[in-house]
């Protein structure tokens, strides 16, 4: 009988990690997937404003705007890598790299907000508003994750 109630046991400890395995996966398919949109968003909104010939938007933060979601996720799987290293190492990874991501969600806002403030005409459609709302709710994460990291 004990036998049969450890096989009963396995099976349910299986299809539990089943079910887990695969909302994993589909946590991970989504996050891929609106990180690829945020980047294409962002690629885009900036390409449209070039084809317009946008006086208005020219600045130095447009081409970090433009491929800022790229580099940024480069520097977090970056960051990632060397915090692993450095726990091998069983040494600790300087509290100011946890604010390099968020100096690109700082710069992409700014850029959208001072089109908002002198009232860019060529820049105002959906992809504005995404990225600007997109980029509060990334900060409120990042901000979050930073707190939790030092405490």
């Amino acid at each position: 009988m004990a036998i049969h109630k450890r096989g009963y046991n396995f099976r349910k400890t299986k299809a539990q990690f089943k079910i887990m395995f695969i909302f994993s996966l589909m946590v991970i398919y989504t996050l891929i997937t609106i990180y690829l949109a945020h980047f294409f968003i962002h690629y885009f909104y900036i390409k449209e404003l070039e084809e317009k010939k946008c006086e208005c938007s020219d600045d130095w933060k447009q081409k970090v705007v433009q491929y800022g979601p790229f580099l940024n996720i480069l520097v977090g799987y970056l960051l990632i890598f060397i915090q692993y290293k450095l726990i091998y190492l069983k040494k600790k990874i300087n509290k100011i790299a946890y604010f390099i991501p968020l100096i690109f969600s700082l710069i992409y806002i700014t850029y959208i907000y001072k089109l908002i403030q002198i009232n860019c005409e060529c820049s105002i459609n959906w992809k504005r508003d995404f990225i600007l709302y997109f980029t509060i709710i990334v900060i409120i994460f990042q901000l979050l994750g930073i707190f939790l990291t030092l405490s």
